[in-house]
């Protein structure tokens, strides 16, 4: 009897070993495993693979290759798996020790790709870091509990970098728009905070108090998608110049190699370039000519998901994440997705005349645009304005309504659309009297 007794507590003991608790668990090595589940290269700062994982078959969505090395990528922010992958819900409470030799297998193959402490953080962090996130979060994404007290956290913790209104950092989307569309995502980082920066992380405080923070966040404001769509605007004429970047010094690797630009590799990676001021592409103006590169236009991304336009710019063929920062991106998505204007509308394409009234443009013209550009069309980049408007009228009109990459050229989209055609129309009659 007294041997059975004794048999029992040592097999309780070792159950002790083999399952610590969270408490014996470095909370620094669980957070630093959730930064790793979620970019293990941004926060190990190791260099990404080049070639898509291989253990990442899905086809039915587009998915950029550095991201298909992401934890999160097939695992989720739920954990409970994406793209039909199995998530890591059942590794909860399991033995870190068998984690890192799944971690290690031939499927996942990180063994040459990450350090050993790397590998043990992260397994911490799936064993004993996970939060059930349907206790948190409801079905139709609101946090389930009421945000009472978190705003005092919010207001001394995270205003400094994100502002009052939750939109001061260019390097993440709206805190607002990102915490109602992502909540698990947004409750992930708050828990843990952001891979490769120095946001901190509130696990210490408590589950309920991260779920708090996420009710709140989910009441600041919408950001202003107008002035979202302006500046994706100016992001899709010239991103480089917009964001004050050197233009990029070897060619887009989408651009066609024959292509008549195909040796300037900044003007290659301009989105305008593909697709067109129409946003036609090879259906538009950019059918032939110098600009031809038989890319198909966005208009079939008109009104498309922002947050599917946003893993489409980062994807293989574009690969606009590893340039643009998050708001940018967030930007440029919304451009594409309810910032597109039917130039047919607006233009004929056969003559391409504007379709509006060039004495009320004048109207408007003189008292909005001659101030910089003269009652007559002053040389803007040694090109006269009418004959820019004349030339490539598409070109005039996408600058009237969103304005010009790093300037303060009004954008005229708010105001009223007719007003914009009204004035291109205008413009077309201005005569280059050099």
């Amino acid at each position: 009897m007294k041997r059975a007794a004794f048999a029992a507590l040592a097999a309780l003991m070792a159950s002790l070993v083999a399952a610590p608790t969270l408490a014996a668990i470095d909370s620094a090595s669980i957070v630093r495993g959730a930064r790793l589940y979620d970019n293990w290269s941004l926060e190990s700062k190791e260099r990404l693979p080049v070639h898509p994982n291989p253990a990442f078959k899905t086809k039915q969505v587009r998915v950029a290759a550095a991201d298909t090395w992401r934890c999160v990528e097939c695992h989720g922010w739920d954990y409970n798996g994406r793209h039909g992958i199995v998530g890591i819900r059942g590794r909860q409470n399991g033995n870190p020790a068998a984690i890192v030799a799944v971690l290690k297998d031939a499927n996942h193959g990180y063994e040459e790709l990450l350090h050993d402490s790397d590998r043990l953080d992260l397994a911490n962090f799936v064993a004993y870091g996970q939060v059930d996130m349907q206790k948190l979060i409801a079905a139709e994404r609101r946090a389930k509990v009421p945000y009472g007290g978190s705003e005092k956290i919010y207001s001394t913790v995270c205003y400094s970098c994100h502002g009052l209104d939750g939109g001061r950092l260019r390097e993440v989307a709206p805190l607002g728009d990102s915490a109602r569309k992502r909540p698990t995502e947004i409750l992930h980082t708050v828990l843990n905070g952001h891979p490769g920066g120095n946001m901190p992380a509130l696990r210490t405080l408590g589950e309920d108090v991260a779920a708090r923070m996420l009710a709140f966040l989910q009441t600041l404001p919408t950001a202003n998608l107008a002035a979202s769509i302006v500046n994706g605007g100016r992001l899709y004429n010239d991103w480089q110049t917009h964001v004050g970047r050197q233009g990029q010094a070897l060619p887009h690797p989408a651009y066609p190699p024959k292509g008549y630009y195909a040796e300037v590799a900044s003007i290659t990676w301009r989105c305008k370039e593909c697709h067109g001021w129409d946003y036609k592409g090879n259906q538009g103006a950019y059918a032939s000519g110098t600009h031809a590169t038989g890319i198909k236009g966005i208009r079939a991304m008109a009104g498309a998901d922002p947050e599917r336009i946003m893993a489409i710019l980062r994807n293989n063929t574009h690969r606009y994440g590893s340039v643009l920062k998050q708001r940018d991106l967030y930007d440029l998505a919304n451009f594409v997705s309810v910032g597109q204007v039917d130039m047919d509308t607006m233009i004929d394409p056969r003559t391409r005349l504007a379709r509006g009234d060039a004495a009320r443009g004048m109207v408007h013209y003189r008292a909005i645009c001659a101030g910089c550009h003269g009652l007559e069309g002053r040389f803007i980049a040694k090109r006269h304005l009418g004959r820019v408007a004349k030339d490539d009228p598409w070109h005039a009109l996408h600058n009237l309504l969103n304005g010009h990459p790093d300037d303060t050229m009004p954008a005229l989209r708010e105001i009223d659309g007719k007003t914009a055609v009204d004035i291109l129309a205008h413009i077309q009659t201005l005569q280059d009297k050099r």
